[in-house]
């Protein structure tokens, strides 16, 4: 049997007994004055220990959090928003949490005129840190199994179908800008992000028997991949030049994006194209030819089936306006 004691000062347990009424009794003694903090006791009958507890505000569990999680420096800086956040809400001990103060604080979130997908993602990384709260007997877990969270909306994705594509390569800029309409038409056929592209190596492409395959080390995920190439982008590679380490020249982001408007208005492509377009469109074209999307999850280097399930919902509605446009036969 336990006993929780909750105290504004710092106390010794002397003794824990019953009387001969069947009385608990605890006699306490007095150590010191403390307005600071709040301490709770668990008191654990028949050696009369006490274990102290001192109560933890959330913002210094989420700084704790931070300090001993293996997390990459940008989910910090995430980590930090949020902590920032919580100062402006208002900080509240752990122990105290209740389910209107969560809720409150994604109210809050949504005031700050951030985008749906940030305010879930905040409220993500704080329910983390009161999971870890949770491992370590600080809070209530089922508190945070009431809130209402916030529902991360699903982003348009936009992807470029075979038939855009072609109107692409048939109608290329000068050869000023090969190094870029030759990346985004790579990203088209591989997937990768523009962070992979650009920090792409030749030691990276390996043979596979007859055909070359791509080992390398994924920025986002922090993993190492393999992808086999299909032809097209076998002949993409064997179409460039090895001017140096890398397989593609550096270029700034802003740039490309500029680039890729130029070329879809000369080809009359009618998207708002960026290059993060290219990964939508060689997930849809899997999707396109039957690949099974499990096999699509692993292509994509998802972590999630869930995430890769988005790209079959968005093919299910191309379909179904596909076979609105077939003709009536009947009279």
């Amino acid at each position: 049997m336990n006993v929780k004691i909750e105290s504004n000062f710092k106390f010794t347990v002397s003794s824990i007994c019953y009387s001969l009424d069947g009385e608990l009794q605890i006699s306490l003694t007095k150590e010191e004055e403390s307005t600071d903090s709040r301490y709770q006791y668990t008191a654990c009958l028949g050696n009369g220990a006490a274990e102290e507890h001192p109560s933890v505000g959330i913002m210094e569990c989420l700084l704790e959090y931070v300090r001993n999680s293996e997390i990459k420096e940008k989910t910090k800086e995430t980590y930090m928003h949020v902590y920032k956040h919580l100062e402006l809400y208002g900080d509240e001990a752990v122990d105290k949490i209740t389910t209107p103060y969560l809720q409150g604080f994604i109210s809050y979130l949504q005031t700050q005129h951030l985008k749906p997908g940030t305010v879930h993602l905040y409220f993500q990384k704080l329910a983390c840190v009161l999971h870890d709260a949770y491992k370590n007997g600080l809070f209530d877990d089922r508190i945070l199994q009431r809130v209402k969270r916030p529902r991360r909306e699903q982003e348009k994705k936009c992807f470029l179908s075979e038939t855009e594509l072609k109107k692409l390569t048939g109608h290329r800029l000068s050869s000023e800008y090969d190094n870029i309409q030759t990346m985004f038409l790579f990203s088209c056929m591989t997937g990768l992000r523009y962070s992979d592209v650009q920090g792409l190596r030749w030691t990276d492409v390996k043979r596979s028997g007859k055909h070359l395959q791509l080992e390398f080390h994924q920025q986002k995920s922090d993993t190492h991949e393999r992808l086999p190439l299909c032809a097209e982008a076998e002949t993409l590679l064997r179409g460039l030049k090895r001017g140096g380490e890398h397989v593609f020249k550096e270029e700034t982001n802003q740039k490309v994006n500029v680039v890729l408007k130029r070329w879809c208005k000369v080809a009359k492509v009618k998207k708002p194209v960026s290059f993060h377009i290219a990964r939508h469109t060689f997930c849809v074209l899997l999707l396109t030819k039957d690949v099974p999307i499990f096999t699509v999850q692993q292509l994509m280097c998802h972590s999630d089936i869930g995430t890769t399930k988005i790209y079959a919902d968005l093919l299910t509605k191309t379909k179904a306006k596909a076979v609105k446009r077939l003709p009536a036969i009947m009279c």
